[in-house]
């Protein structure tokens, strides 16, 4: 390549920003594991959380909602999924659901 692509190419990553390095969103946000005990209306569910560092959360109910990829891709949350999300600590009754677990616990018979 030219130098003045290589100019353009240096001057582009010196302007790019590492989102992924962002402490302070972090911060404001408590991560949890639950499990899904409600399905509702406008893809919103009631959470029963059932880990979490935060130990106030464990035990409660939330109100979740799908977030990001999981919207986008129409990823079905059903009632019993283990799910994975998080509750900012402003309002720590509503969740954002962020992942939903392939694991089901096996029959027995």
């Amino acid at each position: 390549m030219g130098k003045v692509q290589d100019h353009k190419r240096t001057a582009k990553a010196k302007r790019q920003v590492d989102l992924t390095q962002k402490k302070s969103a972090a911060a404001d946000r408590f991560e949890f594991e639950g499990v899904v005990a409600e399905c509702l209306p406008n893809t919103m569910f009631r959470v029963k959380v059932t880990e979490s560092p935060f130990a106030q959360l464990v035990g409660r109910q939330l109100l979740g909602t799908l977030v990001g990829k999981m919207r986008l891709f129409r990823i079905r949350v059903m009632p019993g999924d283990q799910v994975k999300g998080y509750v900012s600590k402003y309002d720590i009754k509503k969740a954002k659901i962020t992942y939903r677990s392939i694991k089901r616990p096996t029959q027995s018979n």
